[in-house]
């Protein structure tokens, strides 16, 4: 009995260590989220200033709504959820920009309960120890991809968090014997994640498909009624969408620029129905979406470095994913399939469809199953050379597993080294940029505030970080579809329609900057500059700032292009009326 309370004690101590290096792990995450600076990036994706504006009309008790385009009409793409929990940060904090450091923490809170969760995943696997698990946390925690998006106001951290708490509550909730609270939690969790992202939808079939296998009826009726309220609020936002007006009336509101523009921010349907438009594009974005789907696990230790497009780079991204995807397929034979297996098609069958092909940002709930998978194969792979070389094999086998013992170290001493720089470089060396362009884009928006009317209607590349600015209402320039993206010989006759937006929006000034079009694919970064250029050489210009890189140019000659002054430049301005003179005329 005198030895009991060290043993507890000792115990205790056992089960507090992993914890404690949980902490540190967290400590060292949010510190290489701050050494990022993440303010640089705000606005980078425009979601994340679409989501922070609405979250101001929300604050302000609005309604939910586009307030940075012009005539403020209704959100209808974006689930209202993640710009809800945005809102109680304006109503903290309703300074701006001083408040993007209170919503990036709210981000970072999300990406340390999404590495909690991938903690409490990865230890309950076969084969995987505390420390172990440890490690695997520290590798996703202070990855590139996860500190950039925990540091973005954007929502996929919080949907990872929610998604992966979701599956691992599923583990429980989908066996017979479950209680119904842990089916309520679970329910909830997957609740919030189709209020979050229609991405929600296969993590809640996952969840059904368990508790199917399992036979278990009364918990899944029980899910089922939990989660009911929240798929019908977002099959009613699908089938019974809510008409947001557009701000664009007579001609230029068939223009084809147009259309796609207010298709983007206002439908996820009508953006895909405009940007595949076709049997042809729609085989070619299938096409494109599974190699990138096939690629991403293997990305995640392998980029930028090591994946090339070459033959050697096309090999290891092979055998990293075959890798992957063997020993997923192993622990679950072990443990058997659990929801987190279940979920993962039905989720890659729903980006397979999507339009904008970002595996590696939709893949982010699952990256503590890739690296598990990885971890477990190589430990396999390793544990039979091991078995080899202390066995009574043939000389040549035992060389063999030497060699194969070499390869692997070699690497997994090449992906520390690509983990440690690579992605991390260049994302430092992107703020820095960032940075010192953000000072020269807010001496416009200070203009813009200054010496323009509050009703002024501006089109910026960065629109809504614009409004959250100056004040003023801002729309893209141009989209860029698909279409262009898998037809490149599109992608010139399109952007003779660049002018489309200004005209329909009756826009008084347009922002240009260096960086316009650079979040997309290079070929629409080239020619996208390219056309803004010459669009600049004929349009007087407004407002310069210090340095020079950040102009305002004033649009009277899109909108009066029948003025003397403005006959020289039309052609210039608007190449697809030669095209189509009638429908010229009519926007005139």
């Amino acid at each position: 009995m005198e030895l009991a309370a060290p043993n507890n004690q000792q115990n205790r101590r056992r089960q507090m260590l992993p914890w404690l290096g949980m902490a540190c792990i967290l400590v060292s995450f949010v510190i290489a989220v701050v050494r990022l600076h993440p303010t640089n990036f705000f606005g980078l994706a425009e979601d994340d200033a679409l989501y922070f504006s609405s979250a101001k009309a929300l604050a302000e008790g609005k309604g939910y709504l586009l307030a940075s385009f012009p005539g403020t009409p209704i959100a209808t793409k974006y689930p209202v959820f993640y710009p809800w929990i945005l809102s109680w940060v304006w109503r903290w904090n309703p300074s701006f920009p001083a408040n993007l450091v209170d919503v990036i923490a709210v981000s970072v809170a999300f990406g340390a309960l999404y590495l909690i969760v991938a903690f409490l995943f990865l230890r309950r696997l076969r084969g995987i120890s505390d420390w172990e698990a440890l490690l695997l946390t520290a590798f996703c925690a202070l990855h590139p991809w996860v500190i950039f998006y925990s540091g973005s106001v954007l929502s996929d951290i919080p949907f990872a968090a929610m998604a992966l708490a979701a599956l691992l509550i599923a583990e429980r909730a989908t066996q017979r014997e479950a209680n119904n609270a842990t089916v309520i939690c679970c329910g909830i969790f997957v609740g919030f994640c189709m209020l979050t992202r229609v991405f929600g939808v296969p993590i809640a079939l996952g969840v059904l498909a368990s508790a199917f296998m399992h036979r278990a009826w009364r918990q899944l009726l029980a899910f089922c009624g939990c989660v009911a309220p929240f798929f019908a609020a977002l099959a009613r936002q699908v089938l019974f969408p809510r008409v947001a007006i557009s701000p664009a009336s007579g001609a230029a509101a068939s223009s084809v620029g147009w259309n796609h523009t207010w298709a983007y921010y206002t439908s996820y349907l009508k953006d895909w129905t405009a940007s595949v438009p076709n049997a042809a594009i729609l085989f070619a974005t299938l096409k494109n979406n599974a190699l990138l789907l096939f690629h991403a696990p293997a990305g995640y230790l392998l980029s930028p470095s090591l994946d090339s497009d070459r033959p050697l780079g096309r090999i290891l991204v092979a055998v990293v994913t075959v890798a992957i995807i063997s020993g997923i397929l192993r622990e679950a034979r072990v443990r058997e399939i659990q929801p987190i297996h279940l979920a993962l098609p039905f989720y890659v069958c729903l980006t397979l469809f999507w339009i904008y092909p970002l595996a590696d940002r939709f893949l982010i709930p699952f990256l503590p199953l890739f690296t598990a998978g990885v971890w477990l194969e190589g430990k396999q792979v390793l544990g039979m050379a091991r078995a080899t070389l202390t066995g009574t094999r043939p000389m040549t086998e035992k060389v063999l597993a030497v060699a194969l013992g070499v390869l692997i170290f070699v690497f997994a001493s090449l992906v520390a080294l690509n983990y440690v720089g690579g992605t991390r470089k260049l994302m430092a060396a992107q703020s820095k940029r960032r940075a010192a362009l953000l000072r020269e884009k807010r001496e416009a928006y200070q203009w813009l505030s200054r010496s323009t009317a509050q009703d002024a209607r501006v089109v910026a590349y960065e629109d809504a970080s614009l409004y959250l600015y100056s004040g003023r209402t801002a729309v893209r320039p141009f989209k860029f579809t698909t279409t262009e993206f898998y037809d490149p010989p599109r992608l010139l006759g399109d952007l003779d329609h660049m002018t489309d937006v200004p005209r329909a929006i009756n826009a008084d000034y347009w922002v240009s900057s260096p960086d316009d079009y650079r979040f997309e694919w290079p070929d629409a970064y080239a020619k996208g500059q390219a056309r803004a250029g010459e669009l600049e050489r004929v349009l007087p210009l407004a407002f310069r700032s210090d340095k020079g890189d950040v102009r305002v140019y004033f649009l009277g000659c899109i909108q009066h292009a029948e003025a003397p002054s403005c006959q020289s430049a039309r052609s210039v301005l608007f190449p697809a009326d030669t095209v189509n003179p009638t429908l010229g005329a009519a926007l005139r």
